[in-house]
C-alpha cells in the first residue's frame, strides 16, 4: 500500500528526472535553467541532478535575500559549498525595497506592537498558542472567516508574509524569460498534497516541478543516494512561517513518514478508521492530516471557469 520504498530504484528515479528535464528544455527550446534554490533538500536535489547533466553556465540559482542574514545562513552556505556552484551563477533576489512599504505598521495600522517585525522569522510562541489554537482546521492558506479580531489579525500578517513568496516568483520569472530560461520549482507531493505552500508563491508557480509526484519520505532517500549532508536534508522550512525549521513536526505533530503513510491511504481512499487501524496512529492526527488534504483541494487549485 505505502510503496514509499525507492531506496533501491533512486539511480534510475535520477536519471528520468534528468531526462525530464532535458526533455522540457528541448522541447521549449530553451537556453538555459532558473532554479528557485533555497538550498533545502528539495532545491538541492534538483541543482545537483541538473549540475551533472548541463553545462555550468547553463544554470542559475535564484535565491530570496532580504538581509545580509538571508544570504549567508549556515544551511544556505552549507549546500552551495555542497553543490560547488561559482557566484557568477547565483542571482540575489532582494524583495526587502519592495516589501517595506508593506510593513506591519502600514498592513495593521496601532498594532504593530502585538506582531513581531515581519522581516524576521515569526515568534514560534505567537504562532504555536495563536495560529495553530485559534486557526485550526484550515489550512496553510487560511482558508475560511476569520471569527474573531484576533484571527483577523493573524489572517493579514500571513497575507503579508506571502507576499515575499508572490514577489520572489515574479522575479524568477523576470530572470528567466529575460534569459529564455527554463524555470524549475522544487516542490514535493507532500508539500502539494497538504497545502504547505503559497497559493502562485515561487513554491507554486514554475515551468516544471521535477519532484513533485514524490513524498518527503521519497525524497529523503533521492538526497541519501546523492550524498546530500545531512544538515541539508534533515531540514523541512515552512515558507510562509521562515520561524518553523520542521513543518511537518510543526503543523501535525507527526514526522515526515507518518504524514506520507497517512496521504498514500487518503489517495486510495481509506477512511481515517481504516488508516489507524493500519498504521496505529491517533485517530486525532490521521485527521488534522485529512483537514489539510482536503482543503488544499483549493490551494492547488488552477481559477475555476464556469461551464457556460
Amino acid at each position: 500500500m505505502e510503496n514509499l520504498d525507492i531506496g533501491d530504484r533512486a539511480s534510475k528515479i535520477i536519471d528520468k528526472i534528468s531526462h525530464f528535464i532535458e526533455t522540457s528544455k528541448e522541447e521549449r527550446r530553451m537556453d538555459g535553467m532558473v532554479i528557485l534554490y533555497s538550498g533545502y533538500i528539495d532545491s538541492t536535489i534538483i541543482a545537483k541532478i541538473v549540475m551533472d547533466t548541463f553545462e555550468e553556465e547553463e544554470i542559475k540559482l535564484l535565491i530570496r535575500s532580504e538581509s545580509v542574514f538571508d544570504k549567508h545562513t549556515e544551511i544556505l552556505k552549507n549546500s552551495i559549498k555542497y553543490l560547488g556552484i561559482p557566484d557568477s551563477q547565483i542571482v540575489h533576489c532582494d524583495i526587502a525595497p519592495i516589501v517595506k512599504p508593506f510593513s506591519s505598521d502600514t498592513l495593521i495600522p496601532g498594532r504593530s506592537r502585538e506582531v513581531p517585525s515581519l522581516y524576521q522569522p515569526l515568534s514560534y510562541s505567537l504562532l504555536k498558542s495563536s495560529l495553530i489554537r485559534e486557526i485550526e482546521g484550515n489550512t496553510y492558506d487560511m482558508v475560511g472567516k476569520a471569527e474573531s479580531e484576533r484571527e483577523r489579525l493573524l489572517h493579514k500578517v500571513i497575507a503579508h508574509n506571502k507576499l515575499r513568496s508572490r514577489i520572489q516568483m515574479a522575479v524568477a520569472y523576470l530572470t528567466a524569460e529575460t534569459e529564455n530560461a527554463l524555470l524549475l520549482g522544487t516542490i514535493n507531493k507532500t508539500e502539494m498534497l497538504t497545502g504547505l505552500f503559497t497559493k502562485w508563491g515561487h513554491g507554486h508557480c514554475a515551468d516544471i516541478m521535477p519532484l513533485g509526484n514524490f513524498y518527503r519520505t521519497q525524497i529523503l532517500q533521492i538526497a541519501d543516494y546523492l550524498d546530500i549532508p545531512s544538515q541539508i536534508a534533515n531540514k523541512a522550512k515552512a515558507d510562509l512561517l521562515p520561524g518553523i525549521q520542521n513543518k511537518y513536526q510543526y503543523f501535525f505533530e507527526l514526522s515526515a513518514f507518518d504524514v506520507d503513510r497517512i496521504l498514500v491511504r487518503l489517495e486510495h481512499g481509506l477512511s481515517i478508521d481504516e488508516i489507524n487501524r493500519e498504521t496505529d496512529i491517533d485517530l486525532n492526527l490521521i485527521d488534522k492530516v485529512n483537514q489539510y488534504f482536503a482543503s488544499s483541494v483549493y490551494t492547488r487549485a488552477a481559477p475555476l471557469i464556469p461551464k457556460i
